[in-house]
């Protein structure tokens, strides 16, 4: 890379006090299903959008807290920032996923202007997670630099992901 092309992964995540199922197994055609319950419901959450950047050499993990849950408005607002940062003579790659708060119809209305500030929207193809590189990021957030535990409350998982973000060198924005 010549130094003229950023590329950023954006994706959401959360994080539970709970510990998270990491796979299930059921008999083929048994029609089984469970739910975890939970006692602290969504207010026992901490929900993150952020994107994975790769410039030339250089990696950067950005984050922001959510109120709540994802949704269209919080994702422009994050996509508002990137460009807002966007250097006039490169060229910036956002990719998404096909989430449906990825593509509304307010944002489609934005990306003409972020094209004016540098900031390029490109989406993966359908049903291709493992294409977005911030998912491995997520993964090593949650599986490794996470102790795996049940937390007591979000103060104390609060704590445990800033750590953990810490470590990834994250950028708050």
């Amino acid at each position: 890379m010549d130094g003229k092309l950023t590329l950023k992964y954006l994706d959401q995540t959360g994080l539970s006090l709970m510990l998270s199922v990491g796979a299930t197994w059921f008999r083929r055609g048994s029609g089984q299903q469970f739910k975890i319950p939970t006692r602290w419901g969504s207010s026992g959450r901490i929900n993150l959008i952020g994107t994975y950047s790769l410039h030339g050499r250089e990696e950067r993990l950005e984050v922001r807290e959510l109120e709540g849950t994802c949704n269209g408005e919080q994702v422009m607002a994050y996509l508002d920032t990137l460009a807002a940062d966007c250097v006039p003579d490169r060229l910036t790659v956002v990719v998404l996923d096909n989430a449906p708060f990825h593509k509304g119809a307010k944002l489609k209305e934005k990306a003409t202007a972020w094209e004016k500030m540098g900031l390029y929207l490109r989406y993966l193809p359908p049903y291709a997670p493992f294409l977005n590189l911030i998912e491995g990021v997520w993964r090593t957030l949650k599986g490794i630099l996470l102790p795996r535990r049940c937390y007591n409350s979000v103060a104390e998982l609060r704590a445990a992901l800033l750590t953990g973000l810490k470590i990834l060198g994250t950028r708050f924005i």
